[in-house]
């Protein structure tokens, strides 16, 4: 039978058996469908359009979709069994913009052309650079993988039912695509080499290698080291050098090591910098020792916990300020509202807690929920996410000043990192209580440090030397069985 594929304005007709889930046939076409519970029913955002015939709506849809969606024919792909010719129209788009601090466009390119990813959990970051460490061009999708679950712990599971091949087919089918657009459009033909920054459980996915340790006590990882391997062995197709950047833990990944390099000063004063991620990353460092720890926030400051949650991509709501009654909002791309990525959900809760609509403890006093802007709603749900999200990274916080010996006034800056760091409001993370208070003049948005930390190492020897350095004397501080963590974590639960 027959499945009619549209996006955009592009159509694509394939042959496939009556009786497969949409959701598993959209997926392993290569279209990025919002499904970050991994299709088991739960996270109501694998929204299609069915343009033909009409199905009927699932019991478990009737409380995921509005009346008038349903009306539309939009259904979760997870719900979709085809037993006949279907057309199927995909709404959503993996497209992201990509942040770069400095490019080297307009000039002619310096030395040797390399490549660089950011592994992301939710997004895949892509850069061709230079040998000065300039960018030439970038391009940012959002991770394939997450059709298989939105965090860590739910793609490890999949690795330990055996998907280890089809999440590592994935990834490395979708950088070779972006890399091979990248220089297509931008002039090079080749590369000299590819360097990896991602988490430590994302870099085993990407070389293929079983991260199922990373599940269960004690949670090992098969691999910390940096390593090297043929491109042409991961499916790419070039026959060039793929590095990765040397991990500190089994949760403290290369990202947070190339964070630190790009962000590091041969200075006795401390830097905090946090990397916001699904597993908060945080490291306390100066020139004489580096403390590094990770907290599972959960996925709410990447939109998969948040009922209208979604990524850093355009269309996402940014910013929020809320005066005088009225709703003034920023999206990413200043494009039309279609939900609310981690430092929208920063803004609307702070916002709302100065007037009185969220209480200390979380309760939202308007309901249920309450309108963000057209389209877009703010469930109570939603604040309780957030709250579990953000007492995690503060108790991290503090266990790291704890075990440090040190206090806030020790900390000469405070570096917020990650898919949406270039966004998010210092004051308003201090005011529901992300950090200390005493921080907020400190901190500053540090945009995607994996990446910036990732170029750098590409381009200067030095730099890479400084993180193997870096992933060697690091000294991590695990909170999983803590139970000062677990009391600190209680007090952060209230904003």
């Amino acid at each position: 039978m027959l499945l009619k594929i549209r996006q955009g304005g592009s159509e694509q007709a394939v042959e496939i058996r009556g009786g497969e889930n949409l959701l598993k046939v959209l997926s392993s076409l290569g279209y990025e469908i919002n499904a970050v519970c991994a299709g088991n029913g739960s996270c109501h955002k694998c929204k299609v359009k069915i343009l033909y015939p009409f199905v009927e709506p699932a019991e478990r849809e009737l409380s995921a979709l509005t009346a008038e969606e349903i009306e539309n024919g939009i259904r979760l792909a997870c719900a979709v069994t085809l037993r006949e010719e279907t057309g199927v129209e995909i709404i959503s788009s993996g497209n992201m913009e990509v942040l770069q601090s400095e490019t080297a466009s307009g000039t002619a390119p310096q030395g040797k052309i390399r490549a660089v990813f950011d592994i992301g959990t939710t997004t895949l970051v892509a850069a061709l650079t230079d040998g000065e460490g300039r960018v030439i061009a970038s391009a940012g999708e959002k991770n394939r993988q997450a059709s298989f679950g939105a965090d860590v712990i739910t793609r490890v599971k999949y690795v330990t039912n055996g998907g280890l091949k089809e999440l590592c087919d994935t990834v490395t089918g979708q950088a070779n695509a972006m890399l091979k657009q990248l220089l297509a459009e931008n002039g090079p033909e080749t590369i000299k080499d590819i360097t990896l920054s991602g988490n430590t459980a994302m870099l085993h996915l990407f070389l293929g290698r079983d991260c199922s340790g990373l599940g269960y006590a004690p949670y090992t990882a098969q691999f910390l080291a940096s390593q090297t391997i043929n491109g042409k062995d991961l499916g790419f197709d070039f026959g060039v050098p793929v590095r990765t950047l040397p991990c500190i833990a089994s949760f403290a990944g290369g990202d947070l090591t190339a964070g630190i390099v790009s962000e590091y000063t041969n200075s006795e004063k401390y830097t905090l910098l946090i990397d916001l991620g699904t597993n908060a990353e945080i490291a306390l460092y100066n020139r004489e020792r580096i403390l590094a720890s990770s907290a599972a926030a959960g996925p709410a400051f990447e939109g998969a916990s948040i009922k209208q949650g979604m990524g850093a991509t355009p269309g996402a709501v940014c910013s929020y300020e809320y005066t005088e009654g009225r709703a003034k909002v920023k999206t990413i791309g200043d494009a039309r509202p279609a939900g609310i990525c981690g430092s929208g959900l920063i803004d609307i809760a702070a916002e709302l807690l100065n007037h009185d609509i969220i209480d200390e403890t979380g309760y939202l006093l308007s309901g249920d929920k309450i309108e963000v802007c057209e389209g877009v709603s703010l469930f109570a749900q939603d604040v309780r996410e957030l709250q579990l999200a953000k007492a995690a990274i503060a108790a991290a916080i503090d266990m790291l000043l704890l075990r440090a010996g040190l206090t806030a006034d020790d900390i000469e800056r405070v570096l917020i990192g990650g898919g949406f760091g270039s966004y998010i409001n210092p004051a308003n993370a201090a005011r529901i209580g992300l950090f200390p208070q005493e921080l907020q003049k400190k901190t500053a948005a540090a945009g995607n440090t994996s990446l910036a930390g990732g170029i750098l190492c590409a381009a200067f020897p030095e730099k890479r030397a400084l993180a193997e350095h870096i992933a060697a004397s690091a000294q991590y501080i695990d909170l999983t069985n803590s139970a000062e963590f677990s009391d600190c974590y209680i007090e952060h639960m209230m904003f």
